[in-house]
């Protein structure tokens, strides 16, 4: 087949707007079981766990070498270079001291299936599990005795230590519960919905995140006294797990191959390409930089740029095409009732920050009514839904910005 110059410089316009747009890289995991945990010890060492295998990477995840190990495996950590945990279905916890080399079963006294497992210290750790399992270790897991006196049914999905004696845990029926005295006794909170939390992290002692089904999103400032309610990250998707970098910098990662951050404290979140669709079991951020996350049919994912350019959430990067022109398309549907949608194009100019971009919507007497865009925006073609449930039925205008540039196209609400 004959290229021709053209055809050279397309695919380095499509390979460069790859970069620019999808930072969290594809690497090649040799499985399609789905990974449901990574946990990496340095830089260039990792490991990350599914159905009868675990993966290892000693170059940073350019080959990853499989180990068979019966079982349905759901949590991996490590407290040093050497010495790392499994755990997984049927009470099954396995040890490492050799850095993976071999792994050998530990007595965990349940069958339940396990979902989590955090150490404090090399000595100092806490299993979760269906059924209300609580199991921990202070002899760095020589042995296991169970911490559950709790009297209501839950399913426990997840764990943080905040140290040795602080500990949370969330579960089924938005149950997050604390205990302040090593897990003598524990204190239950819950909204009292379905909703199950998959996933827990404290920036400090007092600040706390959970996050799980639907989006569900809850915030605590007081060592989990209090949680907030009604916040929803995402409507519809499911997180499984969050990470904080620092006091300010954190991830979420869950179903559909989202991925949002915060460099905020998790007051305003943006979202970052993934380039998959596979849903996302877990992420570890070794620093504001280097990252990786693992889901769905092998998936593994890697980012040294901390994810690359986000989009506000809400607006959904549909090419990553550089447009040539500035544009504002017609939203569509139209009439709409009572939701439409209206897509942009931002062309570059050659500026070295994102473009400060403003989408508003007025009624015919020129009164705003909603702010859609009001965020710097890369180049690219984004797309943006308009719920006008709240308002009247007549006519609207909807206005796009950008210093010097401005457009503005009428549509029709009728209910």
């Amino acid at each position: 087949m004959r290229i021709n110059l053209k055809h050279i410089i397309v695919l380095l316009l499509l390979a460069f707007n790859s970069i620019a747009y999808s930072q969290w890289y594809q690497q090649q995991s040799g499985t399609n079981y789905a990974l449901k945990s990574v946990y990496f010890t340095d830089i260039n060492s990792g490991y990350t766990c599914g159905y009868n295998t675990v993966l290892k990477t000693t170059n940073a995840g350019v080959n990853w070498v499989k180990t068979i190990l019966q079982g349905n495996h759901q949590s991996v950590t490590f407290t040093d270079i050497n010495t790392g945990y499994i755990t997984g279905d049927s009470g099954k916890i396995f040890i490492t001291t050799n850095s993976g080399a071999n792994w050998i079963a530990q007595s965990s006294g349940t069958v339940s299936n396990l979902t989590s497992v955090n150490f404090v210290n090399s000595q100092t750790g806490i299993v979760t599990g269906y059924e209300k399992t609580l199991l921990k270790t202070t002899n760095g897991g020589a042995s296991w005795f169970s911490i559950s006196n709790i009297i209501w049914f839950v399913d426990f999905l997840s764990s943080k230590i905040v140290d040795e004696n602080n500990y949370y845990a969330t579960g089924t029926d938005s149950y997050i519960i604390r205990t302040t005295n090593g897990g003598a006794n524990w204190i239950p909170y819950t909204h009292g919905e379905v909703n199950p939390l998959f996933t827990v992290d404290f920036i400090n002692s007092s600040t706390g995140f959970a996050t799980g089904c639907c989006g569900m999103f809850m915030v605590t400032t007081n060592s989990g006294v209090n949680w907030s309610d009604n916040n929803y990250l995402s409507l519809g998707f499911t997180f499984h797990s969050l990470k904080f970098i620092n006091n300010s910098t954190g991830f979420c990662a869950g179903s559909n191959g989202m991925m949002y951050r915060t460099t905020s404290s998790g007051v305003y979140w943006d979202s970052t390409v993934t380039g998959t669709d596979q849903t996302l079991y877990s992420l570890q951020m070794l620093n504001n930089s280097t990252g990786w996350a693992v889901g769905g049919y092998g998936t593994i994912l890697k980012t040294t740029n901390g994810g690359g350019p986000g989009f506000p959430i809400g607006i959904e990067q549909v090419s990553e095409v550089i447009p040539q022109n500035y544009s504002l398309h017609q939203n569509y549907p139209n009439p709409f009732n009572p939701t439409t949608k209206i897509k942009f194009d931002i062309k570059a100019e050659g500026r070295s920050e994102k473009a400060k971009i403003e989408l508003s919507v007025f009624n015919i007497l020129g009164k705003q009514v909603a702010e859609l865009v009001n965020a710097g925006l890369a180049p690219g073609t984004f797309e943006v839904e308009f719920d006008a449930r709240n308002l009247p039925s007549g006519v609207y205008y909807y206005r796009l910005t950008d210093g010097d540039f401005e457009e503005t196209r009428k549509m029709v609400l009728l209910k």
